[in-house]
């Protein structure tokens, strides 16, 4: 018997076809929600110029140094400028290289803004700052933008520094700062009275300079101003290499760095002309060498118009790859601060100190910090590295900390000298005549061992060019600028306080001399050297967008102009 079925008929759901007001609706909505994100979420801006770099470049040229190879970012002349600039004449430019001090004329991209490299494209993320309140303002060594003070339309992006409710002074090129609650009444009262005194004298009803602070107060924030340490991914971000022996100079003139040894011939060290440098113990007092040719300062290769000689910077850390080649192999790294000699032993067996001596240190020298590790294996390499930055020392072995000097300024363990020290220092004579820095040493102590990807660093200083920045708005201002040794400044409950890591070619906080109208309006609300907590628009987090590569080979001109391929090796987060 057969069986038959009927199929049911299918019944397909009925789609009507999307109206043109539809489509509008969606388009508008997707508008709405892409304005809405840019106003209040994330938003995309172009570093125009220098000020930040070499953490942001704006406008660059690029080149690869023609004696050592390092390849670094330098920034582009204004062709409308016929001022001197230092090495900077006419048409011609000369980027000196930061690693071999190389003066590179074959650039490869000139000073014609049509061949420029643009500047980092940036991410910044907003609504945090939108909407305020306690744990949304940014932390200090965040990088921010922010509306420029003195028009209130442009967009400024530096370092934020200085926090609400705490005094501020730049000391050696480092931060320091006391809190409100830390300060006596009399000290609150004067920074009051200055800052009232820099009202006055903005608007005009005061004539003459501004009267200098109180000997007495800045007596009392000599004992309560406490450095102000980066934190660490921004100390990551500040640090500026000196010198990479990866990256040897050719020439090897006079002037370029190298690494030398005893001139007696009886050293230890061989190979200190090439990548790979060699150490057999030879004397029983040990035998060093010195990074020689090469002064260690707060120099900037971003600023090819310079012509000034900046400061010298004493933290600094070196770092490499150690080989002990047999089990008696040790080293001593030295470093050094105003008049102060620390010292970081490893030895193969795994022993590690940390010494503040001015000699050599002997077996029975007072150690700062000591520790054991399993012994090194002779021919297996090791990561070590030596700091020495906002007077604490470190020593990192394999990527981790294994010595220290304590970091508290009021424990015993701390080594940092007064800000009485300090500010004598940073003043008078020595501001003309810096003592010069004592470049790091390697000795070898015994046995034999390799050293490899030798690099010095440098921390950043903050610094003040008196020949090319001052506060011309404002001639009854400070020489020094705001937050100096003798001017600190004050900063009140939404008050911020900015600096630039290109600090010599950055126009921050310490310069400001004009108030735009929108904040003049504020009357004693506002005050100068401070970014109000309104005016923060947000913290850049992402460089999605680097100079791009061009395509040199397209017949089309102007395209061949504009950088259409993203460099994404590049690509950073923003500390």
């Amino acid at each position: 018997m057969n069986a038959t079925t009927t199929a049911l008929p299918k019944h397909e759901p009925h789609v009507e076809p999307e109206g043109v007001k539809d489509t509008i609706e969606a388009i508008v909505v997707a508008l709405i929600l892409a304005f809405v994100f840019r106003a209040f979420v994330v938003e995309a801006f172009v570093i125009p110029t220098g000020s930040m770099a070499p953490t942001l470049y704006g406008a660059h040229g690029t080149v690869s140094c023609e004696d050592c190879g390092t390849e670094f970012g330098y920034g582009l002349r204004d062709l409308e400028d016929t001022r001197r600039h230092g090495e900077t004449t006419g048409t011609s430019a000369k980027a000196v290289c930061p690693n071999c001090n190389h003066p590179n004329t074959n650039l490869r991209i000139n000073d014609s803004s049509k061949n420029a490299e643009s500047g980092d494209r940036i991410l910044v993320l907003k609504w945090p700052f939108d909407f305020g309140g306690p744990g949304l303002d940014p932390d200090r060594w965040d990088v921010v933008v922010f509306k420029d003070p003195s028009d209130g339309v442009t967009n400024f992006i530096k370092r934020l520094v200085g926090l609400p409710n705490e005094a501020l002074m730049i000391l050696d090129g480092d931060v320091y700062s006391a809190r409100a609650e830390d300060l006596s009444d009399v000290t609150l009262a004067e920074l009051e009275r200055y800052r009232h005194e820099k009202y006055e004298h903005r608007v005009g009803s005061k004539r003459g300079q501004l009267r200098p602070m109180s000997r007495v107060v800045l007596k009392e924030l000599e004992t309560k101003l406490k450095i102000r340490r980066k934190a660490p991914t921004a100390q990551e971000a500040l640090w500026t290499t000196v010198y990479n022996h990866d990256f040897l100079p050719q020439t090897l003139d006079k002037n370029q760095p190298r690494w030398s040894s005893r001139s007696d011939g009886k050293t230890g060290w061989s190979n200190l002309d090439q990548r790979r440098l060699r150490f057999e113990a030879v004397r029983r007092d040990g035998d060093f060498v010195f990074l020689d040719g090469k002064s260690i300062v707060a120099s900037n290769a971003y600023n090819i118009r310079d012509g000034y000689k900046p400061p010298p910077v004493s933290d600094m850390r070196i770092r490499m790859v150690w080989t002990p080649r047999d089990t008696s192999a040790a080293m001593m790294l030295r470093l050094t601060k105003l008049g102060k000699t620390f010292w970081a032993s490893v030895r193969a067996d795994g022993h590690l100190s940390l010494f503040d001596s001015q000699n050599v240190p002997r077996p029975d020298t007072k150690k700062i910090d000591v520790a054991t590790l399993e012994p090194f294996t002779p021919g297996e390499p090791v990561m070590i590295s030596f700091e020495n930055v906002d007077y604490r020392l470190s020593v990192t072995v394999r990527g981790r900390e294994e010595l220290s000097s304590s970091d508290d300024p009021d424990s015993p363990g701390y080594y940092g000298p007064s800000v009485a020290f300090l500010r004598k220092q940073t003043s008078g004579r020595w501001r003309q005549n810096p003592p010069a820095a004592i470049t790091p040493r390697i000795f070898g102590i015994d046995g034999a061992f390799d050293i490899t990807h030798l690099i010095v660093d440098r921390d950043e200083y903050y610094y003040r060019n008196a020949r090319v920045q001052g506060l011309p708005a404002a001639p009854w201002g400070p020489r020094e600028g705001w937050g100096s040794e003798v001017t600190p400044i004050f900063l009140r409950g939404h008050e911020f306080f900015m600096l630039g890591d290109n600090t010599a070619a950055s126009k921050d906080a310490r310069l400001w001399d004009v108030a735009g109208p929108h904040l003049t309006e504020r009357g004693e609300a506002f005050q100068l050297g401070t970014v109000p907590r309104d005016q923060l628009i947000g913290q850049a987090f992402f460089v999605y967008w680097p100079s791009g590569h061009r395509l040199e080979w397209l017949p089309i001109p102007k395209i061949r102009e504009f950088g259409l391929i993203p460099d994404v090796g590049r690509m950073r987060w923003i500390r």
